[in-house]
């Protein structure tokens, strides 16, 4: 079925003219970061090759065009064409926006992509950012983080207090709730700022990318789950005016590319992961679950900054709503398919 698509789409693609036009992508990351740098250059590749070359994209490494907390604006008035970037970067205009980042204490990549694309969740999506003329979509699914990089051993909520830990979106105001001091800081200055104690903690990513910043010299506790993002999308979008001027079939070519690297980033990334556990432990890295009792309480203060941004943001209750009530439906069948 997916090659029969795949065939048809292009076949379709083939027989329009093609113009060459070359479109302007931006990523919020490094080409060199494992699994996204890839996955954006697949993208780039797929879509020229099913539009015929009809519909180019430039792919632009962080920083080349934008700064990554500034490709949102850039889009929207048509500077840059379209964004290779992570919509928790838009939490500050739109709070909604962080779930569609990730949603701390929600479900597996499966269940929050099956949301997005059948529980409601695009449509949301796309309404948070239709009053900014950009057009979003899931184009990569990340595997469930890292619960983080810690200098220190974590063995009750109480740990948490006066902890200098680097976080954001979400994630930041669940362990703010239980004392922690959450701050932005840029990856590079990371692994130093664990050296010096400017930073006690930090979360970044999986593994695979952890390894490149060398987050296990400096830290020797590595923890998980990964609460705060169970699973996290890497998001496209363009400016509306340009992406209305494309036709049907290249449209297409666009969003199947999409649910391909959503595929790819995924399963690239599920595969890679335990090998590099390995050459942590061998540094002296502990790799540990949290505790129970730390979980509990990190759960709770979640359900309170969800109650509170719900109360004060609308569109962030109804999307938190929708996936909640899509994963109480979605549970109970993958309940009841468990062979343990």
């Amino acid at each position: 079925m997916i090659r029969t698509t795949f065939a048809a789409l292009a076949a379709c693609a083939l027989a329009l003219p093609a113009s060459g036009e070359s479109y302007t992508l931006q990523s919020a990351f490094t080409k060199t970061l494992p699994v996204l740098g890839p996955a954006a250059e697949r993208f780039v590749a797929n879509v020229a090759a099913l539009t015929d070359g009809a519909v180019e994209f430039k792919h632009l490494g962080a920083g080349e065009l934008s700064p990554p907390f500034e490709i949102f604006d850039n889009v929207s008035v048509g500077a840059i064409d379209a964004a290779w970037s992570f919509a928790g970067y838009a939490a500050g205009k739109e709070p909604a926006a962080a779930l569609f980042g990730s949603v701390p204490f929600g479900g597996e990549p499966l269940q929050y992509i099956s949301w997005l694309n059948h529980g409601g969740g695009l449509e949301l999506w796309r309404e948070i950012y239709a009053p900014y003329d950009l057009v979003p979509m899931a184009c990569g699914v990340i595997l469930s983080e890292s619960g983080g990089w810690y200098t220190k051993e974590i063995a009750a909520p109480e740990d948490f207090q006066g902890l200098n830990i680097r976080i954001g979106g979400l994630g930041g105001d669940i362990l703010s709730k239980l004392g922690a001091n959450a701050m932005s800081l840029p990856a590079g200055e990371i692994a130093t700022s664990l050296e010096t104690g400017r930073l006690d903690a930090t979360e970044l990513s999986f593994p695979l990318v952890d390894k490149l910043l060398g987050f296990d010299d400096v830290a020797k506790h590595y923890y998980f789950p990964g609460w705060h993002q169970p699973a996290g999308f890497i998001e496209f979008y363009m400016n509306k005016g340009k992406w209305d001027a494309l036709t049907d079939a290249q449209r297409t070519a666009i969003e199947v590319n999409c649910n391909d690297i959503n595929l790819y980033t995924l399963g690239v990334a599920a595969g890679a992961q335990s090998e590099i556990l390995q050459e942590f432990r061998d540094n002296g890295v502990a790799v540990e679950r949290f505790p129970d009792s730390v979980l509990d309480a990190l759960r709770k203060a979640a359900d309170e900054v969800y109650a509170e941004k719900s109360a004060e943001d609308e569109m962030f209750r109804r999307v938190i709503d929708s996936y909640r009530a899509y994963g109480e439906k979605y549970v109970e069948y993958q309940e009841l398919s468990k062979l343990d």
